[in-house]
């Protein structure tokens, strides 16, 4: 079945594009399924594969997202084949494990020097595999026998060279003051393993690795760090609290039962802050849901500023059916972490190989290595006499039970071999060691439940246990103690800066105190509150710092210290600012800025007692002898000023609630003879009302001649809060503008 890369329509491979999967059934309209599935092409450029069936099949091809969508399948093709495979049809590498029928590979189809280190996975070599007498002294690479290989009494004295055991192949406790604990090494089988690295782009040289990179502000192919190659792929670990950041490199079909091997070079700078660093394969569901994990990991004290290798082979689980191979900086607040050499290879059973096919002919010098020896596989009918030399002895492979009872004779102990490690815990009988030390040890109070543990795991920390879980550590990272409901104190002095961290019990959020160093010889003090969503933002909290002669309360992002708004106190030797203020918009700040002798006000100002009183709303009191204004209102010059004496002055119009004043027309009925007209207004404030009028005229008083045009008289009556009569007498009757005033108290 051969797929040449091409899309519908001509279009490029989408972005998130991870594979096509061949699909195959003698059904003809079958639907595709998991059991359908037959084979997959991992690359865009396509290629060929071998569909297996033993009469002709359809065949339909589906693509997959790197989230696990599929797409729709394309029509059906065929019915196709089955024909016959000759050496020409067949791929390089398309024979697996799963192609071989049981017992297929026998010793005549193994050429001599055939089998060497490359092509035996680990855990390949059973002990039905070996001839008797295969395994000899030019077969075993030096190291390659350790102790879960040996079976139990396998090492006896004459599989023995003089003066083979020395110190570092006894394991402590082995040699007992009453005799040599006896043993056996017995096997039932080992599995080969290994196969090609299916990754396309191992190294982060390339295009497809800018794909996968595509959109993570985090990661970048970087020139300048590679391990044996130009480029290597860097994720950038600084965040404002721990973070983890993962590249999701492939992701293949997988079964319950199948294995991988993953590994993977890392390069941790000084600067970086984490937890640690990993590559691991995420099990998932055919719906994309995890199932769970296979992690090889670093630790939480990853070796710094060297290329150091990570590797695991890890097993399917039984729902599992796509693998999904990430790298990880874990919990990283700071610095960078640098990749290269990833890898992953299926692990391929090792029972195809036949009974006994494996003798001493087919295999080449030293390509028995330790990982290809399944434990107990080599039993003492599978080695020839001598051929374990110390060379061949891995440290520590000799333990108690794998030597036969009085195997170890005079001549084969060397000189100085029997040392304090060797030497079984009831072997000395003396109650006091004095002057010694302990080296690479475990201390612990006890084997489970409530204990205390000292450098378990070689981790090089004190660990304290409830019933059931670790509740306390002491380590390079600080001292972690974890509550009965869960939640943790960490006092982390290898921070950036030093801190006081609480968590909750679901470890989603944190406070810490911490302590700062903005410019050198400071000792500054911070509190910062967990993360809250506002604003738009999901980094809101609230941080007190006091700092080199100045403190402040305000609430800002914890991935942006300077982005403050809300309520916000700061205070400084010469001046405090109380008040609502924002970095991004400063015109809608409104606070108090107090100054010596006096407090300004950046902002509106709005009077509103909360309950009613006797009191003054606002109350101006000057200190007898006080000279300047007691209220003074500007906008570019004084429109309205009190001085000390109250006399005031107002630069614009002042509207008062007791005065109005108006204007009418009154044409009098007949000279000489008085003519009224009403008007009226808005209620005045007040309970006395006095009313004014005077004519707006040229001509006032009685004219010469005598009944000529002057007016006479004005005046006023019937004065309340909202009307007066307005009156009029002049010697003839031209209509007359009379201004008008009424004034209450």
């Amino acid at each position: 079945m051969s797929w040449n890369g091409g899309f519908v329509d001509g279009v490029v491979a989408p972005l998130d594009w991870q594979r096509v999967e061949v699909h195959a059934s003698t059904l003809d309209g079958f639907e595709a399924s998991l059991e359908t599935l037959k084979s997959t092409f991992e690359t865009p450029q396509g290629g060929t594969v071998v569909v297996p069936c033993e009469e002709p099949v359809y065949v339909r091809l589906i693509a997959r997202s790197t989230s696990g969508t599929p797409s729709e399948p394309t029509l059906q093709a065929g019915p196709l084949g089955p024909a016959p495979v000759v050496a020409t049809d067949i791929l390089d590498g398309i024979v697996t494990t799963v192609k071989l029928a049981e017992g297929a590979v026998t010793e005549a189809k193994i050429a001599a020097d055939a089998v060497g280190s490359v092509a035996l996975q680990d855990s390949a070599v059973l002990a039905e595999n070996l001839a008797d007498a295969a395994v000899e002294v030019g077969k075993i690479a030096d190291n390659a026998v350790t102790g879960p290989a040996i079976a139990s009494e396998a090492v006896t004295a004459g599989k023995l060279a003089a003066n083979s055991v020395v110190a570092g192949n006894i394991q402590a406790g082995a040699v007992t003051s009453a005799t040599v604990a006896a043993g056996a090494i017995t096997t039932d089988k080992l599995t080969v393993t290994g196969g090609a690295n299916v990754l396309t782009d191992p190294s982060f040289e390339g295009a497809y690795t800018a794909s996968i990179i595509a959109g993570l502000s985090y990661a970048s192919q970087d020139t300048t760090r590679g391990n044996g190659s130009p480029t290597s792929l860097k994720i950038d670990a600084t965040a404002g609290s721990a973070t983890n950041r993962a590249v999701a490199v492939t992701a293949i079909p997988v079964l319950p039962g199948d294995q991988l091997n993953i590994g993977l070079d890392y390069w941790v700078e000084t600067a970086w802050a984490g937890s640690g660093v990993n590559v691991h394969i995420r099990w998932e569901t055919a719906a994309g849901g995890i199932v769970s994990y296979g992690i090889a990991a670093s630790g939480a004290s990853p070796v710094r500023n060297t290329w150091t290798r990570l590797s695991g082979t890890y097993t399917a689980p039984a729902t599992a059916t796509v693998a999904r191979l990430r790298i990880e900086s874990s919990g990283g607040t700071a610095g960078a972490v640098w990749f290269d050499n990833a890898s992953l290879r299926p692990v391929l059973g090792g029972t195809q190989i036949q009974d006994g096919a494996v003798t001493t002919q087919k295999l080449v010098a030293a390509a028995v290595q330790a990982l290809q020896i399944d434990a107990g596989a080599v039993n003492a009918d599978k080695i020839a006499s001598g051929a374990v030399t110390t060379a061949k002895l891995d440290a520590s492979a000799v333990t108690a039970d794998k030597i036969a009872a009085n195997a170890i004779t005079v001549g084969k102990i060397a000189a100085g071999a029997v040392d304090a490690t060797a030497i079984a815990a009831d072997a000395i009988t003396g109650k006091t060691i004095t002057g010694g030390i302990i080296n690479g040890a475990v201390i612990q109070t006890a084997d489970s439940g409530e204990r205390i543990t000292l450098n378990e795991a070689d981790e090089n920390m004190i660990l304290v246990y409830n019933d059931t879980e670790s509740i306390g550590e002491l380590s390079v990272r600080g001292l972690l103690v974890k509550g009965t409901g869960g939640a943790i104190m960490w006092l982390d002095p290898s921070a950036v800066l030093p801190q006081l961290r609480f968590l909750n019990a679901a470890g989603t959020n944190s406070v810490y105190i911490q302590m700062a160093e903005a410019t050198p010889g400071d000792a500054n003090l911070q509190i910062v509150a967990g993360s809250f969503a506002g604003d738009g933002f999901t980094d809101r909290t609230w941080r007190t710092y006091m700092g080199n002669d100045l403190a402040v309360i305000e609430r800002i992002r914890r991935t942006s210290a300077s982005s403050h708004r809300g309520g916000r106190m700061n205070l400084r030797a010469d001046y405090a600012e109380i008040g609502y203020m924002d970095s991004a918009v400063a015109a809608d700040a409104g606070y108090l800025l107090h100054q010596p002798g006096v407090v300004t006000s950046k902002g509106r100002h709005r009077v509103e007692p909360q309950a009613a009183s006797s009191e003054s709303a606002l109350h101006v009191t000057a200190q007898t002898g006080h000279t300047g204004n007691l209220l003074r209102l500007a906008r570019d010059t004084d429109k309205v000023t009190v001085d000390k004496d109250g006399n005031t002055v107002i630069t614009g119009m002042m509207t008062a609630g007791n005065i109005v004043t108006g204007t009418t027309t009154i044409t009098p009925s007949a000279a000489s003879t008085p003519t009224s007209a009403s008007v009226s207004f808005t209620a005045l404030k007040g309970t006395t009302f006095r009313g004014y009028a005077t004519a707006s005229t040229t001509v006032p008083g009685v004219r010469t001649p005598v009944g000529a045009q002057g007016v006479t008289g004005v005046s006023v009556s019937s004065v309340t809060s909202s009307s007066m009569l307005v009156w009029v007498n002049r010697e003839n009757t031209t209509a007359t503008v009379i201004n008008w005033m009424v004034i209450g108290s």
